[in-house]
């Protein structure tokens, strides 16, 4: 590989490049966890047990809800480029510990440092992006960029699930170790590349904004501003099942007698409709406007869920998750777009930070109730969830040009 160097005309090259294309390559890298299909197994062969291992997922959770306001502030007042520099690298961090670690509290360090790492990224990366488009109508452009970035990141995780099920097939340490060790490798380069990432100069009054006066202001958006209200009432109520699809869809393969072939095929398949998904979720809003668009996006995942709750065929059960795998990310982008619209730009990444904490405390209340319900009846869970995102998509209106609006503050 050619020298990243900040002087190499390889690096010059890169630099040049604008700034959402980048992000997606960086993204790209940063997402090829080779790992992930194998985790279970890796950890339970170090003496891990079930219950060790769900309470690594919960630390991974709390430590990004605690984090996500003060890494938002220092976003706002560091930089964005900056703040996505640091969460690269902590991520690194957090693999290298997760490599080495051989006990219970060793993985634990290993998931606050992840989680920290998660939340300085959670807020700046939309930040940067939202930032980096030429005036005029930014949400659109938002979408655009956001569907782009996202279409990386699973393009990204159908290659990191594909090669790490061929060389972890014979599940041994050694072979699971190699995975975790190519993803290291892989947030690495996303590291190094961001630091060719260039950023608007911020103007004074931001970078000398006292933090406390950031979340004051942040608060304040997402207290007063009924547009922001609305859309986050709306993306709880229909856009915060993807985690918990990821937990049950494994048992409802086992439930309906999918083969196991099929348990990464269908995730690797699904994830190439997202890709598809989030490339062109915005042409819908282009082609709808915004109101009928997110009502596109938001109640065929609902529609989606009952019939998963009545599907019991295993080739309906696979087709049905592969298309409500795509389906579920097709409103990421118009959320994001519209979000950002109504955000100030001195406190952007603590505003998105504290929406993404509310985001998360819902998401950890659900999983609760959703995991207590499927452990008596999957088919219950996917029934409720589709009553859920079908009643919020209708109940909560959101106005056909209101992503198209600038918050007064702005």
């Amino acid at each position: 590989m050619k020298s990243l160097h900040a002087s190499s005309p390889l690096a010059r090259s890169i630099r040049e490049w604008p700034a959402i294309r980048l992000i997606a390559v960086i993204s790209f890298f940063g997402q090829l966890y080779f790992f992930v299909p194998v985790i279970t197994p890796y950890l339970l062969q170090r003496n891990l047990t079930i219950a060790e291992i769900a309470g690594l997922q919960t630390a991974l959770l709390l430590t990004q809800l605690v984090m996500e306001l003060p890494t938002g502030v220092v976003a706002d007042r560091l930089g964005h480029a900056w703040s996505y520099r640091l969460a690269l690298a902590t991520l690194v961090t957090g693999e290298v510990v997760f490599l080495f670690s051989r006990d219970y509290p060793a993985f634990l360090a290993a998931q606050i440092v992840t989680g920290t790492g998660y939340a300085f990224a959670s807020g700046s990366v939309d930040a940067l992006i939202y930032e980096s488009l030429p005036e005029g109508d930014r949400t659109s452009g938002m979408q655009r960029a956001r569907g782009l970035i996202g279409a990386a990141t699973h393009a990204a995780s159908v290659v990191a699930y594909s090669i790490g099920g061929v060389i972890t097939a014979s599940l041994t340490i050694p072979r699971m170790t190699v995975t975790i060790a190519m993803g290291i490798g892989a947030l690495s380069i996303a590291t190094l590349l961001s630091l060719l990432l260039r950023e608007r100069p911020r103007l004074p009054h931001v970078t000398q904004m006292a933090s406390m006066g950031l979340i004051r202001q942040a608060w304040s958006v997402v207290r007063s501003n009924r547009a922001v209200q609305r859309l986050l009432l709306l993306s709880l109520a229909t856009n915060a099942f993807g985690a918990h699809l990821l937990v049950f869809y494994q048992q409802y393969f086992l439930d309906t007698g999918v083969p196991g072939v099929w348990f990464g095929l269908a995730l690797s398949l699904g994830s190439i409709v997202a890709i598809a998904a989030q490339l062109y979720a915005w042409r819908l809003s282009a082609a709808l406007g915004n109101g009928r668009a997110l009502g596109i996006a938001t109640i065929l995942p609902g529609l989606l869920y009952l019939a998963m709750a009545a599907g019991t065929h295993p080739a309906l059960a696979v087709g049905l998750f592969i298309v409500q795998w795509g389906a579920i990310h097709l409103a990421g982008p118009l959320f994001s777009g519209l979000f950002n619209a109504h955000l100030p730009d001195e406190a952007r990444a603590t505003s998105l930070s504290l929406i993404n904490a509310l985001v998360t405390v819902y998401i950890g209340s659900m999983g609760l109730l959703l995991g207590w319900l499927a452990g008596r009846s999957l088919p219950a869970a996917f029934a409720l969830i589709g009553i859920v995102v079908i009643g919020g998509s209708l109940l909560i209106r959101s106005d056909e040009g209101e992503g198209a609006q600038v918050h007064a503050d702005r």
